[in-house]
């Protein structure tokens, strides 16, 4: 079993009578992406902000490499990366510039920069508020591992990205984790959470409200699966015995959240030879971290999902 790289125990922040972060617990493994997904104001940055050393704890305890952060904070600091959602880099300064001003303050050798630059491809003389969001991003993550650190903290990685340069991104993120790189990150973004980590924690009102692999969390909404088919025609009374399913539609497919697919499956075709409809679609899947990330934080639409009768 893979050694504990991060470990945060009962952690809490408050900030007079708000409590930010409100006594959260979990672990992760060295090599392991591990996601912290919420809505905006759930708690994500203040808790990378506590282990990376930049907000002091409240209550509870975490531990970095084996470093505390409370007593440790030299060492923690020196075996970690951190790239924030805004870029901490100078704007004045060239690409290279800024990357040996970071080298320097990490006491790393130069030759970590020339590598970093041509490995992520960038523009060394260029000046760094002159390049596109894409690249500021690449250069921000590149400064991050001048100093070559065991564990990379990254907040929201992919905000404010079009689609290719997110996609870039998570590409890089994938591959520094097939190096061995344990990686923290934190998103509300669904594509960044279902593609990236290994493990999930959904973080709702400072609390840890659910923790596990994909799959694992795709189960907890109604342990079911979801069913998606079309039919032609769409009748009121076909829509009327469905109503039991709690039915949802987009763009004229229809989704069913069932416990047994076969059963249903068996009454969808019943009812194909008494309505006299065709079955022009069909498929089933597990909810998706969205689904289960609505559900878990009390952010679900409808349930009828803009019912077309």
């Amino acid at each position: 079993m893979a050694a504990e790289t991060i470990v945060a125990k009962n952690l809490s922040k408050r900030y007079g009578d708000f409590t930010a972060v409100n006594g959260i617990s979990f672990k992760v493994k060295k090599g392991e992406i591990y996601g912290l997904l919420g809505p905006n104001g759930a708690g994500k940055t203040t808790t990378v902000r506590m282990l990376t050393t930049l907000t002091s704890i409240t209550s509870g305890e975490a531990w970095i490499n084996g470093y505390s952060v409370k007593e440790d904070r030299l060492m923690v600091k020196k075996s970690i990366g951190l790239v924030p959602d805004v870029s901490n880099l100078y704007d004045e300064l060239t690409v290279e510039e800024n990357l040996r001003f970071t080298a320097k303050l990490y006491g790393a050798p130069m030759e970590n920069v020339e590598e970093l630059i041509k490995e992520f491809n960038l523009p060394a003389k260029r000046k760094f508020g002159k390049l596109s969001s894409g690249f500021k991003r690449r250069v921000t993550i590149a400064a991050a591992l001048v100093h070559e650190p065991e564990v990379l903290f990254m907040d929201e990685p992919t905000s404010n990205l079009d689609i290719r340069s997110a996609k870039a991104v998570r590409a890089l993120v994938r591959a520094l984790n097939l190096r061995g790189m344990t990686i923290f990150l934190t998103t509300h973004n669904m594509i960044d959470a279902e593609l990236l980590p290994h493990r999930i924690a959904i973080m709702e009102q400072g609390k840890i409200v659910a923790e596990g692999r994909r799959g694992e969390l795709k189960r907890l909404v109604g342990k079911g699966v979801i069913v998606r088919f079309s039919v032609e025609p769409v009748s009121s009374t076909l829509l009327k015995v469905l109503e039991s399913y709690s039915p949802a539609f987009d763009e004229g497919r229809i989704s069913v959240l069932v416990d047994d697919v076969d059963d249903f499956l068996d009454h969808l075709f019943e009812l194909r030879k008494t309505l006299g409809f065709r079955v022009t679609y069909l498929s089933t899947e597990l909810p998706s971290i969205e689904d289960v990330f609505m559900e878990l934080t009390e952010e679900s639409p409808c349930p009828c999902g803009g019912c077309p009768i």
